[in-house]
């Protein structure tokens, strides 16, 4: 019994011997590609057919010009199949690779589904040609571990990949050189390692998938070129519109030339963490930038080798270092920002020089703080200042401005002032029009809204400007003291009139001390009081258009002139002379449209009399016989006009 079993068994496994040597021979002889579309008919659910068959002893079957489908037949110029050794389990056919070489292959086309009805181990392409709908790529190797099909929309199967292509296009953008290494699955995707060349950049990271989009990790961008025709923010809208980033866990931009929203950057090298892209920078949480660049270019500004370092958190950027070459000086700044407040730490300005752009930037700067309700600076420090306006008249400059500040708060609940804080300040030289000073300096201080002017000294031509003052604005009456002593401050007025204009020039002597309630308007007008005494030197009036003939050209002194206040009730009077300039007036705060202001001058032929709040005057000829005739003229046209 026992030796019927043995030659049984011998026998059956001689006639499988046979079989595969009989295999084995049909496969390497002429028969072979007969062979293989007989079992491709078989095996496949849409018509397959193979131009010529290769068999390599033990499983690899080699077969050349594929064709899959009738209506869109797909053409495969090469496909090495590595057969699995144990037979097909449940009707499926198993391969341990299928290598498909030289394929020009329409990912769209329904014959390239017929890849998904076999059990694969490894699928790989050589040098091939792939089309999607919104890609291409060409030079493409790449190979899939455990491929795996899970919708009928899958352009590629899922499993852990190696890509490389020649050139990829993607959304108008030709990626070179491409590397990806990636485990590839319905969610939850892994890159473990990409790069590739765009627009002349190297690109360089790794990435990981959420429900919510992609997570960037250790990204570097080195030497990317953007030049005006291709700003960056094109590129990160198109980005911005796919939705698949999530965040920046990190980034470095290297060695790159950007324009962004009209900013342009040179030679920039930027650090990026935890950064958030659909959010606005209000809206980042413990985000990071840090940046620096050769120059950086906007709206006629210019930055020579920027640095900077800024911390993001809701509602908060923190400036932990700007540092800047800056109109020919140098600025350093630190805060924290929030959308309603600006807190900086240290400000300093050093050699700056506000030339053509001042006035512009001074109305942009004036426009931005209307938008925050809090202004402080913890220490201001300005040397060597320069700031020249020419835009408009009058034009104005200062020179060599330095200011020494601490503990400011300048804006407070939506409103300007010196609310807190130590200023020092001080001026080689200003000007305004024609008004020249030198080595002008201003004290004051500050503290729980007490305003103290300790010093202000303002040199003149010919003369000099000072004050000591202090406003309490602690109170709601906001009671202030002033106290002013001016010494020839030029006085120059071209007033319009019923008839001719009045032109008068004048050097004024001052001395003022006043106080008073600045609540409001009501309470000035009841509380202003004190005392000024003032004169007028070196006076020159003239009455008549400019390049014409005159009809009063005088020199003239106003000594002695007394100004009253008592409880917003104004009186104005100066002594009475027979030549020369007088005046006199009442003014009442609480009724100014009653105010009179009266101007008097004698002189051997003419007497002015001008009532400068009605802005009308009446000038009479007084000398007698042969000026008659043209002193009744005058008189007659004045009293018409009056």
């Amino acid at each position: 019994m026992k030796k019927r079993l043995s030659y049984l068994l011998l026998a059956v496994l001689l006639l499988i011997c046979l079989f595969i040597a009989a295999f084995y021979a049909v496969m390497r002889s002429q028969y072979a590609t007969q062979v293989v579309n007989e079992a491709l008919a078989q095996i496949s659910s849409q018509p397959m057919q193979v131009e010529q068959a290769e068999f390599t002893p033990p499983l690899q079957l080699t077969l050349h010009g594929l064709t899959i489908g009738d209506d869109t037949p797909l053409y495969l110029p090469k496909v090495e199949l590595w057969l699995h050794p144990s037979l097909p389990n449940r009707q499926v056919w198993r391969f341990d690779a299928i290598v498909i070489e030289q394929a020009n292959l329409n990912l769209s086309q329904p014959a390239w589904t017929v890849l998904r009805q076999f059990e694969i181990t490894q699928l790989a392409f050589k040098q091939s040609e792939l089309v999607a709908t919104d890609w291409s790529a060409r030079g493409v190797n790449l190979q899939i571990d455990q491929p795996t099909w899970q919708d009928e929309q899958q352009v590629l199967p899922y499993g852990d990949m190696q890509f490389s292509a020649e050139q990829l296009y993607v959304d108008g953008h030709a990626l070179d050189n491409l590397l990806i290494d990636a485990r590839y699955q319905a969610e939850n995707s892994t890159v473990y390692g990409a790069s590739f060349s765009w627009n002349g950049a190297q690109i360089s990271g790794q990435a990981e998938q959420y429900p919510q989009g992609w997570s960037l990790i250790n990204v570097t961008i080195d030497k990317l070129n953007l030049d005006d025709s291709q700003p960056i923010d094109t590129w990160l809208q198109q980005l911005d519109k796919t939705g698949w980033i999530r965040d920046i866990n990190s980034l470095d931009i290297l060695k790159s030339n950007l324009t962004y929203q009209g900013v342009r950057v040179v030679n920039l090298d930027l650090s990026a963490e935890k950064i958030t892209p659909s959010q606005s920078l209000w809206q980042q949480d413990n985000g990071y930038l840090s940046f620096d660049a050769d120059s950086i270019n906007y709206q006629n500004q210019q930055w020579v080798e920027p640095r900077a370092t800024f911390n993001f958190s809701p509602n908060q950027i923190e400036v932990a270092e700007l540092d800047s070459d800056w109109h020919q000086g140098r600025l350093q700044l630190q805060g924290v920002f929030t959308p309603g407040s600006m807190h900086l730490k240290q400000l300093s300005l050093s050699g700056v020089k506000w030339l053509e752009e001042a006035q512009y930037d001074l109305i942009n700067a004036w426009h931005w703080s209307q938008s925050i309700q809090n202004l402080t600076i913890d220490k201001l420090d300005v040397n060597n200042l320069q700031i020249i306006q020419l835009n408009q008249k009058p034009f104005w400059q200062i020179s060599g401005l330095n200011i020494d500040a601490t503990d400011l708060v300048l804006k407070q609940q939506g409103e300007l002032g010196f609310w807190q804080g130590n200023l020092i300040a001080s001026a080689n030289s200003a000007s305004i029009d024609k008004h020249l000073t030198t080595q002008a300096a201003i004290e004051m201080n500050a503290e729980q809204k007490k305003w103290h002017l300790t010093r202000l000294f303002v040199p003149l031509d010919q003369g000099y400007i000072e004050a000591e003052g202090f406003w309490d604005r602690s109170k709601l009456s906001a009671p202030w003291q002033l106290n002013i002593t001016m010494d020839g401050l030029p006085l120059e007025s071209n007033v319009a009139t019923n008839k001719q204009p009045i032109h008068i020039n004048a050097l004024a002597e001052v001395h003022a001390e006043l106080s008073g309630l600045a609540g409001d308007y009501s309470m000035l007008a009841h509380s202003l009081s004190g005392k000024v005494s003032a004169a007028l030197r070196q006076g020159y009036i003239t009455i008549g258009q400019h390049g014409k003939q005159s009809q009063l050209e005088q020199n003239f002194e106003l000594d002695n002139l007394s100004i009253d206040a008592d409880r917003g009730r104004i009186t104005i009077q100066s002594p009475t002379l027979k030549q020369g300039m007088q005046a006199a007036g009442n003014i009442d705060l609480t009724q100014p449209s009653l105010a009179t202001l009266l101007l008097q001058y004698n002189s051997e032929c003419q007497r002015l009399q001008w009532d400068v709040a009605a802005n009308i005057y009446q000038l009479l000829n007084t000398c007698p016989i042969e000026e008659t005739e043209s002193a009744q003229t005058s008189n007659l046209e004045s009293s018409i006009d009056l």
